[in-house]
């Protein structure tokens, strides 16, 4: 692949990456829109203790995987340009950075929406579905932190 294909597919794939991140923004912000919504609450802890969980559901595997295609286009950006006397193009380590920095988020959400699991059902088996998703979703977040440290210590330029 030559030196210009490679800027033009590593361009692509951070634009693409930006786009996929973008999309798992605007779930972050529906959710936060529905939280600040609730008003009244059936349960056990509250209006907050719903809000909590609500907010939470970013950090289930299955809405957090929105995220996944946003790290690996940055990183396959970063490491086309590996070996070129150019840097990678600017925005692919801000994208990196910006997953870490929203995985390392997503982390302290789970851990809150887990706090709050115990506190709606004190007994391990009513929760252990909510409780093992989000455990799930810091899996995820921690993967993604992983590749995105990795690739920033090996970028170029």
């Amino acid at each position: 692949m030559s030196e210009f294909q490679r800027e033009r597919w590593a361009g692509a794939l951070t634009t693409a990456g930006w786009l996929v991140f973008s999309t798992y923004v605007l779930l972050v912000v529906v959710q936060f829109r529905r939280a600040i919504a609730i008003r009244d609450s059936s349960f056990e802890d509250g209006v907050w203790g719903q809000r909590v969980e609500t907010i939470s559901f970013v950090t289930l595997p299955q809405n957090l995987v929105i995220l996944v295609p946003a790290a690996a286009a940055a990183i396959a950006a970063t490491m086309l340009m590996h070996g070129l006397d150019r840097p990678p193009p600017p925005w692919s380590g801000q994208l990196v950075r910006a997953v870490a920095g929203t995985s390392y988020v997503v982390i302290g959400l789970a851990v809150l929406g887990i706090l709050d699991v115990f506190a709606q059902t004190p007994d391990w088996v009513g929760g252990s579905g909510a409780l093992l998703s989000r455990v799930g979703g810091i899996l995820m977040a921690a993967a993604m932190i992983r590749v995105c440290l990795e690739s920033e210590r090996a970028r170029p330029g």
